[in-house]
């Protein structure tokens, strides 16, 4: 079972791989409020990497911007907005 570090590690490295075409150079936020476990699953947030250092919205990249990584077999992937929305990783509502 991995702990909510190495769930990091994998899903920064996951992160990195899956965005590294995209125009925006992108990050998981430091912020503990931003990583979760629930259940089987770690969640982390992640955002541009210029939001996460100024928080200016002009740097903001909207959907959803959400990592799970399975808590025994590692596996990362993308959640969508409805998953998002129904499983609420960091108790937004």
């Amino acid at each position: 079972m991995y702990t909510i570090e190495q769930a990091e590690r994998i899903a920064a490295d996951y992160v990195k791989q899956l965005t590294a075409d995209w125009d925006n150079e992108v990050a998981l936020f430091p912020d503990d409020e931003y990583k979760a476990q629930k259940g089987e699953f770690f969640y982390f947030a992640f955002q541009s990497a210029k939001y996460v250092e100024t928080r200016d919205d002009k740097y903001f990249l909207y959907g959803p911007c959400q990592i799970s990584v399975h808590s025994e077999t590692g596996e990362c992937r993308l959640l969508s907005i409805q998953e998002s929305y129904e499983i609420d990783p960091f108790n937004a509502r």
